[in-house]
């Protein structure tokens, strides 16, 4: 009976941690799935994700406000995929922001020419939240005179999107970014700022 039971963890162990590739993008997403235990994203996607937005986000600078357009890629395995995918193409971030206060910051890198045959530069933003909501990986991109990259009008809203896409589900393995952004985060101290 012992040995029974025995068997029985570990093939429901197992079954549990199952994964499946997923090669279409059909809406089930794409990449590796993984089964989670949070109800409101029941599968997360190693290297791919199950769907992307574009979401109005409301800023506020002084007595102005306006919506920025944010891409965000769903059921991530890891909210961080835009972070990496930036620094394995175009090395260290320029900026940190902080809105307000957090550990983790939004990643930006200025003047980045994105595509090899445009000779257009971009500033982006990277981002990503891991939550019992959902799990997302985001970037929000502006061009040298300052437009939102992702506007229902934007002539490169689709070209931005399959970069990011295919960047996404073609991530290395490497670990130097991580070795760096923990570091970064490990030493920045929330009182003295």
């Amino acid at each position: 009976m012992r040995k029974l039971t025995t068997l029985f963890f570990i093939v429901m162990g197992v079954v549990s941690c199952s994964t499946s590739k997923i090669v279409s993008e059909s809406g089930d997403g794409v990449g590796i799935k993984r089964k989670t235990s949070n109800p409101n994203t029941p599968y997360i996607y190693k290297n791919g994700f199950k769907d992307f937005e574009i979401v109005p986000i409301l800023t506020i600078q002084g007595n102005d406000s306006t919506y920025i357009n944010e891409l965000r890629f769903n059921a991530v395995f890891s909210a961080m995929y835009t972070k990496k995918l930036m620094f394995d193409k175009f090395g260290k971030w320029d900026k940190e922001i902080r809105p307000n206060n957090e550990r983790h910051p939004i990643l930006v890198w200025e003047k980045i020419k994105l595509f090899d045959n445009k000779n257009k530069v971009y500033s982006i933003a990277t981002d990503g939240a891991e939550s019992m909501e959902g799990i997302y990986a985001s970037v929000i991109i502006f061009d040298s005179k300052n437009k939102d990259c992702l506007t229902e009008d934007s002539s490169e809203k689709d070209s931005i999107i399959s970069f990011f896409s295919n960047g996404i589900q073609n991530l290395s393995s490497n670990k130097k970014f991580y070795n760096i952004y923990w570091k970064m985060v490990k030493g920045y101290n929330i009182n003295n700022r």
